[in-house]
């Protein structure tokens, strides 16, 4: 299939309460885990790319990162039979604009440093650009800080507040919405519990389809619960590092003397693709492409 845009895909996880994982990849073994993965369950699935992925697939240069990742991800839903779309995670307008331009199907526009009237107003600006082109368009209101290699939080927890979410929604329309629970970006272990009641109180305030970043340091169990209560867009980052580099670590230690990269990112590559199924199943999303 040629890439699509996910936001049909997500709206019926909203309505039958299952959720379409968002994989974070920085490799072309990574893409491909993502696809294969996708195939295998018979679900829609979304290639999500980071800032620091383009900055590396770019060898420091993002729209270099942006044309290779772009060239990827076409031939890697050209590759299967499921609906797969490329998404951009947390970019400036700058980037919203390329990747629009280079073929993603789905766009993060990261307003989160402006001030709230000046996001809504070029949330708008980019929202129109992006349906005018078939490209779904996400927003986000709170912040999800980020956790250094140590497990230490940079950044401060702003929870969304369910009056700025109605008055964001009603101003822009975005397509969907990343909303902050607690969650935090690279915890390695599945500690935390997100703000349920908070959810709760967002979903019954509006329509739109709700986002949760963050996913891979927060229990099953209000994963689980955040789906029935309204998730329908789960990212996922952190854990498939850990398989991918636990596996390269494996191959290596059980042979000193192996240089072919093949002989290790393969397997890699097979440990993240069973990670990805694995979420995909626990999403309920196995299945749904058809």
């Amino acid at each position: 299939m040629t890439l699509v845009n996910p936001l049909p895909w997500i709206k019926r996880a909203q309505r039958e309460q299952f959720a379409i994982g968002a994989f974070n990849a920085n490799t072309l073994e990574q893409v491909q885990a993502i696809a294969i993965a996708a195939q295998l369950e018979n679900a829609p699935a979304l290639i999500q790319i980071s800032h620091r992925a383009l900055q590396h697939v770019g060898s420091g240069n993002t729209t270099l990162g942006l044309r290779y990742m772009a060239a990827i991800g076409k031939i890697a839903a050209q590759s299967v039979a499921v609906p797969i779309g490329l998404h951009l995670d947390h970019a400036s307008e700058e980037e919203v604009m390329q990747a629009i331009a280079l073929g993603f199907t789905s766009v993060m526009f990261d307003g989160g440093d402006l001030p709230f009237a000046r996001n809504i107003e070029r949330t708008i600006a980019l929202r129109d650009i992006a349906h005018s082109v078939d490209v779904c368009l996400e927003a986000e209101i709170g912040e999800v800080p980020r956790a250094d290699s140590r497990g230490k939080v940079n950044g401060e927890v702003i929870l969304t507040h369910p009056v700025d979410a109605v008055e964001f929604v009603k101003a822009t329309n975005v397509d969907t919405l990343a909303i902050a629970l607690g969650s935090v970006h690279a915890i390695k272990r599945k500690e935390v519990q997100i703000d349920l009641d908070r959810l709760q109180a967002i979903r019954s305030a509006v329509d739109v389809p709700l986002v949760l970043h963050g996913s891979s340091g927060v229990t099953d169990d209000h994963i689980g619960q955040g789906i029935k209560l309204g998730l329908c867009k789960v990212n996922v980052a952190t854990q498939f590092s850990q398989a991918f580099t636990s596996s390269v670590r494996a191959t290596l230690a059980a042979d000193a003397q192996e240089v072919d990269p093949r002989k290790y990112l393969g397997p890699a590559r097979e440990a993240m693709m069973a990670k990805v199924r694995e979420r995909i199943q626990f999403f309920g999303a196995s299945g749904q492409a058809a």
